[in-house]
């Protein structure tokens, strides 16, 4: 009987062995992978800069290997004007880390941040760690202004707003921000310099700055006016300008 306890539990015990052997087989080491889910940076007014993204392999090989790097376009939100991205990366041989060079560039980036989510391609056997964000924004250097306006009498039917080139609000203040009656405001307005904007001035009774008194306005940003007007411009008046 004790014979038969022994050989019981000695079947037991390599079962139990057999089977955390089972558990923790090693994973499949064809493997690649991003340093990071997400990169951040800025990209100078006109200019084009190299941002290099790592990228590790979990094993070495004897010989170069080449994988496909795509750009995963419905996730991308960035002009297409605006990055470069090469369609494969290296790992040299006897190596688990390359450098893939992403080519970043002043074409439409607006006031926000541009996001470029790259993958990498599928594979027969690799298994990868998923999918990186480069984000990245326009570099700004502020310059700073005021815009003056003396209200005809109903500050409560002026609104503004200052657009960049792709159309995006900067700065505004919406309908019902002055009152009935306010004689004047005087509003700080901080901008990016070296750029394109376009002021609008708006009035919700159609009569521009004109009743009971002419009204006028002025933006002033460094010193220098850049828009300017009054008295009865309808609905809305806009103007061009730029902060060189």
């Amino acid at each position: 009987m004790k014979n038969i306890k022994l050989l019981f539990l000695a079947m037991a015990a390599s079962f139990s062995l057999t089977s955390c052997e089972d558990e923790v087989e090693p994973l499949n080491t064809n493997y690649i992978t991003f340093s990071k889910p997400s990169y951040s940076t800025g990209v100078d007014v006109g200019s084009t800069t190299t941002y290099d993204v790592t990228i590790y392999t979990a094993n070495l090989t004897s010989s170069d290997r080449t994988f496909t790097v795509s750009v995963d376009m419905e996730a991308t939100n960035a002009d297409a004007g605006s990055y470069t991205v090469p369609s494969s990366i290296t790992i040299p041989a006897n190596q688990n880390e390359a450098t893939l060079p992403v080519q970043l560039s002043d074409v439409n980036l607006g006031i926000g941040v541009n996001k470029l989510v790259l993958n990498f391609g599928t594979e027969a056997g690799l298994s990868n760690g998923g999918s990186t964000t480069i984000n990245y924004i326009q570099n700004c250097t502020e310059i700073t202004g005021t815009l003056d306006i003396v209200f005809d009498g109903y500050g409560n039917e002026t609104s503004w707003e200052i657009l960049d080139s792709l159309g995006g609000v900067v700065a505004s203040a919406d309908l019902g921000t002055y009152s009935e009656g306010q004689a004047s405001a005087s509003i700080p307005v901080t901008l990016c310099a070296g750029r394109n904007f376009t002021f609008v001035i708006n009035d919700d009774y159609g009569d521009g700055l004109s009743y009971p008194a002419n009204g006028t306005y002025t933006l002033t940003i460094g010193g220098v006016v850049k828009a300017s007007g009054g008295g009865d411009f309808g609905s809305s008046e806009s103007t061009d300008f730029d902060t060189n």
